[in-house]
């Protein structure tokens, strides 16, 4: 499915990255991807020196390694992926920025294989999912997978005391036809009782600060076993057959158990 379009956008899963989409015709070429990362930068956006996504590059080195050392980043055209990748740069600069030094660091260690290490900062990369919650209990029932508290009897609290935000470029590509079985993986944040009064804009640059900060130090979610699963299709609002309690039963999806264990991290 290359048609371009923009339909996607209307989803609550978008919303970090929806103000950085420009009214493109058709698919960017080099200017466009060109005028995408100045258009954002115009606005504000913190974004790495250097950055610029490169059409069609094939990097000498390991992609880490090339982004990190010329802030080019390797951009497919007409392709999906690459293009959420690119909209994840914008909305999240710093984290985005942090994950690439994980990397280069782990590299320059001798990872390049990948271990713990790498295969957390690639799959949060890929389909990370930040839950801000000023509500540790709302935290714990997502940790627990306890599906029917955190989705049906605290529905109130989504949008109040708890919401979701996509980083994960992948995830976002999966968006586009979401399926029975779309999870994300999540990182719980703790937030204080105001953030969601905050506009949503500064919600998302004050997670993105501290979430970059927390991954320079390699300690912080040192494994895949620090995200929990998410089932996205449960999170109310994000998709209208959860408006009926019975959504929540189908236990092949919205599991009562799992192998690992999160980490809660506050910001």
């Amino acid at each position: 499915m290359n048609r371009w379009h923009t339909d996607y956008l209307s989803h609550p899963l978008y919303h970090p990255a929806r103000r950085f989409v420009p009214p493109f015709a058709d698919w960017p070429d080099q200017a466009g991807y060109d005028a995408l990362r100045d258009r954002a930068r115009a606005a504000g956006a913190p974004l790495p020196a250097g950055l610029r996504f490169v059409c069609e590059l094939e990097p000498g080195a390991y992609y880490e390694t090339h982004i990190g050392a010329t802030g080019e980043v390797p951009t497919r055209a007409r392709n999906w992926h690459d293009w959420f990748n690119a909209l994840a740069w914008l909305a999240w600069p710093r984290a985005k920025a942090a994950l690439n030094r994980r990397h280069v660091r782990a590299i320059a260690r001798g990872e390049a294989k990948r271990g713990p290490l790498r295969d957390a900062a690639t799959l949060f990369d890929e389909c990370g999912v930040i839950v801000a919650v000023a509500d540790p209990r709302l935290g714990q029932l997502l940790d627990d997978m306890r599906w029917r508290e955190l989705f049906i009897k605290s529905r109130d609290d989504w949008g109040r005391h708890i919401a979701a935000h996509t980083l994960g470029h992948a995830l976002m590509e999966t968006g586009l036809a979401p399926h029975l079985g779309w999870c994300g993986k999540a990182l719980i944040m703790e937030v204080e009782a105001g953030f969601f009064e905050l506009p949503s804009e500064e919600q998302t640059d004050r997670l993105d600060a501290e979430l970059a900060a927390r991954l320079d130090d390699d300690g912080f979610l040192a494994s895949p076993r620090a995200l929990c699963p998410l089932p996205l299709l449960g999170i109310p609002g994000w998709w209208p057959d959860n408006e009926d309690p019975a959504f929540y039963d189908n236990t092949d999806y919205f599991r009562p158990t799992r192998r690992a264990k999160s980490a809660t991290v506050t910001a």
